[in-house]
Order: C-alpha cells, then structure tokens, then sequence
C-alpha cells in the first residue's frame, strides 16, 4: 500500500508535468548524501556511536553472565536438588528476560536509540529543509524528489497545487488544524525497525531524509 502511494504521489507529479511542461518545474535531489556530509548529522553520528557502543558492552556483558550461569547449570543439575534446580531455572530465565528487555528498551521501534536519533538529528533536518526551500523558491521549482530514496519521495511542493483545504471542506471535515498533520510522510524519515533480539554490537540507522520542507503547506 505505502509503495502504491508513492508510486501514485511521484507519477502524479509527471502527469503534471505533461499536461504543464511550461509552468511546472521538478528538480531532484538526493537527501541522504547531503545530510551525511552535514556537521550537524556528523555530531550526531558520533555521539550515536558512542552511545550505542556502551549499549553493546552492556549487554555483551549480559550475556556472558547467562552463559557463565548456563554452563555452570549444565556442569551441576545432576547433582542438584530439586529446589535448587528449580531456583537457579529461575535465575537464569529472570535474565534471559532482563537481556530482551534491554534490546527492546534500547532498540526497539519505540526504544531510546530511535528517540535519540530524532532528537540529535533535528538540528540537521531543520538546517536542510530551510536550505532545501530556499534553493526550490529561488530556483522557482514546484517539486523537488529525492532520487535517493527508493519511491522518489517527494520532499517540496510549491503550496499553490496543494488542493487539501477545498477537498476537506467538500467533505466536510474541519480545516482549522489541517496542517499541524504531516500532509505527506517520507517512509526513509523513521529509521529501520530493528528486532529486539538482535545480538550485541547493534548497529545504529543511518541519517535519513527529513520530513517535506515548509514549502508542503500554505503561507
């Protein structure tokens, strides 16, 4: 469904094209490549790394403690009671699930590394979208692509094509907070959800392509 979307969003913008060749103007860019070169995205790269790389330590420790416990079990339960079997079970698999909760707190879809990147990236992504609407005014583009993403996301539009208030109002719907919502979302924006039981050494997401520039909605 999200690729149909994108499919539709970037072949609405030829059609366009087409039926105007001589008042519509598209350029291209690719986001990705800009942002990574940016102090801002570099900073935060580093401090990304950093943290992630003490997360790693963290649960590598984990995990040699629960296969210590593990094989110290195996050396042992034949020679054990039942309840002290019983209890080191018990031990082991309370740190089987501290370990799993750790990854998930930490790098889950919601977890702290994916907070942090939005948090240390927003400094690079405010810089880039004001620079990026600058360069569509100035150039009098109407639509600006990224050509690095995969579905040619859509990163600029000139405000004056966009027909959401007038549908809405056809439809009924209050128009008041229409554009505090996203009108179009970059999928590339959110980073890459990550299994929580993916071992130690976790990779962080690279930077990714920011949301629309200002220029999505109207003045």
């Amino acid at each position: 469904m999200k690729n149909r979307a994108s499919l539709f969003l970037f072949s609405a913008v030829f059609l366009a094209v087409s039926v105007s060749h001589a008042q519509t103007r598209v350029a291209f860019i690719d986001a990705t490549k800009i942002i990574k070169r940016m102090p801002e995205a570099l900073d935060a790269e580093t401090r990304l790394d950093q943290m992630v790389a003490q997360w790693n330590k963290e649960v590598g420790d984990m995990e040699n403690e629960l296969k210590r416990k593990r094989d110290d079990f195996e050396r042992k339960k034949l020679i054990m009671t039942d309840a002290e079997r019983n209890a080191v079970e018990l031990d082991i698999t309370d740190l089987k699930k501290r370990i799993d909760d750790f990854r998930q707190a930490k790098y889950g879809t919601s977890g702290d590394l994916y907070a942090k990147q939005a948090e240390l990236m927003k400094p690079a992504y405010e810089k880039f979208n004001k620079a990026l609407e600058e360069a569509a005014m100035e150039g009098k583009y109407d639509y600006v692509l990224d050509r690095g993403a995969n579905d040619h996301s859509i990163l600029y539009t000139n405000a004056k094509f966009d027909l959401s208030i007038p549908v809405a109002k056809k439809l009924g719907l209050e128009t008041n907070d229409m554009f505090n919502i996203p009108l179009l979302n970059n999928p590339l924006n959110k980073p890459t959800q990550q299994n929580p039981n993916t071992p130690p050494n976790q990779q962080r997401p690279n930077p990714s392509p920011p949301q629309l520039a200002p220029g999505v909605t109207p003045h």
